[in-house]
């Protein structure tokens, strides 16, 4: 039978634990209740009580009843972090659930980022709604976030429909599988795209699927590129095709917008040694909110990209700053690595006589990739522009020929 994991404080949000409990078990599952409570009276009884869970952080329930509020939090979510994760790897769990208000949404989201993705995994939450940011409850995770409507304080209709819906999709999920990333062995290649680079992503990519070779999307505006940095680590990517690095020039401002949070990129495949073929696409300009926009944007200038987001240039100087951090990055790879450039300019608005056209830039760019990369790192520039149609026959090629010679990328 499978084993949902319900995440929840029993000495607040027992009727809800209790209301949960009764439906996972209607949908023929086990519920296994973890109790993250700090207030002092429970209730009802949960299978993992907190004193057992914060054993698993190192702390006695006397220790913590003394703390401060914050201090409790603090330990309970370390605490409950390293329980779910021992309950994942013993394989006792097949889904998890957490429920709460802004205390419980802390300490359960910090639980579910524990999980690796695939897993299933819900959290119903009253502080859940499109005026939030929400990176701090999701991370770099697949967790599913359904906002409670009502506060939890006893059941009623509405917390009934809510609350029945979590259930019912953690159950969902359960049921359908796999929750288990399994790549069978083969090796993927993962390839980054965005607006501006997506038509020859694709190309290429379409390309290498034809070649019998197997790719992993990843939409590099902030999350595609951290997740996609976290499996390589994990294993599950085999190589990579890196043509969009925008990620970089967010990081180089600082963070901002839908592009923040993918810091250290083009670190992990560098350090796992795997075949990597990499452009600067996207460098060139920055991804802004009207409310985002550089004091200075008239004189860089910009286009819309949509009613939401701008596209801001680059000053020179930047741009190059951004290529010299990208070869000091690749300057770490230990394994085959070739870097691509379009002297044509790294979008359709770099052609001759729009705005992005920049290219004395780009032979800088050229310069410092040759005299800086070191000599194991393939450099080839062409005259094309990155949307040129070959350009992405070319991006193919050679990631075909960067796995040809690894000994790589069979697909099947």
């Amino acid at each position: 039978m499978a084993v949902i994991a319900v995440i929840a404080c029993c000495d607040t949000k027992y009727h809800e634990i209790l209301f949960i409990k009764e439906k996972i078990q209607a949908a023929g599952m086990q519920p296994l209740i973890l109790d993250i409570s700090t207030g002092k009276e429970i209730p009802i009884q949960a299978d993992i009580g907190r004193e057992q869970v914060l054993a698993m952080g190192g702390y006695t329930w006397e220790q913590v009843s003394d703390m401060d509020k914050s201090g409790a939090i603090s330990a309970m979510t370390e605490s409950i972090g390293r329980m779910i994760q021992l309950l994942y790897e013993d394989k006792r769990i097949d889904g998890a659930l957490g429920m709460g208000g802004l205390q419980n949404t802390v300490i359960c989201s910090a639980a579910l980022r524990q999980l690796p993705i695939g897993f299933p995994k819900i959290i119903c939450s009253t502080i859940a709604s499109g005026f939030r940011y929400f990176d701090t409850v999701v991370g770099d995770k697949d967790i599913m976030v359904l906002p409670s409507i009502v506060d939890f304080a006893g059941m009623n209709p509405i917390s009934e429909v809510v609350l029945g819906n979590a259930v019912g999709a953690i159950a969902g999920m359960v049921s359908c599988g796999p929750s288990r990333i399994d790549t069978k062995g083969e090796c993927y290649i993962a390839a980054t795209l965005m607006g501006i680079t997506n038509d020859t992503v694709m190309l290429a990519v379409d390309e290498l699927e034809k070649k019998g070779k197997r790719t992993i999307s990843f939409h590099s505006t902030g999350m595609g590129g951290r997740v996609m940095e976290d499996l390589i680590r994990q294993g599950t990517i085999g190589a990579v095709m890196d043509l969009s690095l925008h990620e970089m020039t967010a990081e180089y401002f600082g963070g901002y917008g839908y592009s923040k949070g993918a810091d250290n990129r083009l670190c992990a495949a560098a350090e796992a040694g795997i075949p990597a073929l990499i452009c600067p696409g996207g460098i060139d300009f920055a991804c802004l909110r009207p409310d985002e926009l550089f004091e200075d944007a008239k004189e860089r200038g910009y286009v819309w990209h949509n009613k939401d987001l701008t596209h801001t240039r680059l000053y020179e100087h930047e741009i190059l700053e951004i290529t010299k951090t990208i070869v000091s990055r690749l300057n770490r790879s230990a394994g085959r690595t070739e870097v691509v450039l379009p002297l044509g300019g790294l979008r359709t608005l770099s052609r001759p006589g729009e705005i992005f056209h920049k290219p004395g830039t780009i032979r800088k760019m050229q310069e410092i990739f040759e005299k800086e990369l070191k000599p194991e790192i393939i450099f080839k520039a062409y005259d094309l522009n990155f949307c040129d149609p070959e350009f992405a026959h070319i991006c193919a090629e050679e990631m075909a020929g960067l796995l040809e010679a690894e000994g790589a990328g069979s697909g099947g």
